[in-house]
């Protein structure tokens, strides 16, 4: 049994994570495309739910800041998922730097990050808003391009209007980047934890290390009990004012006392 549907040749082997594993193919047609399948650890209804989630969001959200469908299928191997390729680079790339972006690059990032959660969380369709949610904002799920491209990728824990419930119940996202109600398993994903979850991402970009402890199960504790150390956003003077208050208000630990609008945070980001 081959990787790559019928009609595409592997190219990569990109990964394979809790849910999902990824590869690069190209097509009959020279196009270069992702194949999306079902990891064999995590193979069963949830595992299958979720990549049939993607798909649908996938198919209602056209247009949206996310990766197109190319098609959906399955073969001898399973079910698979075809999508454009992500432009760009993933966030993780400047963390994976030995300095933090700089306050230039950092700006131009965030407020295009911020503009691109804005309109997925105001998506529409026919009927309505869609009420989307991603579900699991991280620097491996939030690729850049030139121009100011966005294009948040992995739906695996994505919600909307007529999938209100996450494929798997227990999701909290990924560390130390989701919101410490999520940790604390008090509450589901929403739009507003997706809002903390950028500007966690954003924080990390800005200042490095956003938790004291170093191994998961610190960090888990740490983020879910006090909090991020968003406090260091102060340390970037070259960050104006406004943009370093954004990021602190929408990072605060009560979730009643914090900024939870994409479409604030990227309004005040932009204002400086």
């Amino acid at each position: 049994m081959t990787f790559a549907p019928a009609g595409t040749t592997l190219i990569e082997r990109l990964g394979t994570g809790s849910v999902f594993e990824v590869g690069l193919v190209r097509d009959s047609h020279d196009r270069l495309l992702i194949v999306k399948r079902v990891a064999p650890p995590a193979r069963g209804a949830d595992a299958e739910n979720a990549l049939a989630r993607e798909r649908d969001l996938l198919r209602v959200a056209h247009g949206a800041p996310l990766p197109e469908l190319f098609s959906a299928g399955t073969d001898e191997r399973g079910s698979y998922l075809l999508e454009t390729r992500a432009p760009g680079r993933p966030a993780r790339h400047w963390l994976e730097q030995k300095e933090a972006a700089d306050g230039v690059l950092w700006l131009a990032l965030a407020r295009a990050a911020s503009r691109a959660l804005a309109r997925l969380h105001a998506w529409k369709d026919a009927v309505g808003p869609l009420g989307i949610a991603h579900g699991d904002i991280s620097p491996d799920n939030l690729f850049f391009s030139k121009g100011g491209r966005v294009t948040l990728i992995d739906l695996s824990s994505a919600t909307w209007r007529t999938a209100p419930l996450p494929a798997f119940g227990g999701d909290r996202g990924t560390l130390p980047y989701a919101a410490p109600e999520l940790l604390r398993g008090e509450s589901r994903s929403s739009q507003e934890t997706d809002v903390y979850a950028l500007a966690a991402t954003l924080l990390a970009l800005a200042v490095g290390p956003i938790t004291h402890a170093a191994n998961e199960a610190g960090r888990l504790l740490e983020a879910g009990s006090v909090g991020l150390r968003s406090d260091r956003i102060e340390e970037r003077a070259d960050l104006p004012p406004g943009a370093r208050a954004a990021l602190a208000a929408a990072l605060r630990f009560d979730a009643k006392e914090r900024l939870c609008s994409a479409k604030e945070l990227a309004e005040r980001l932009s204002g400086g």
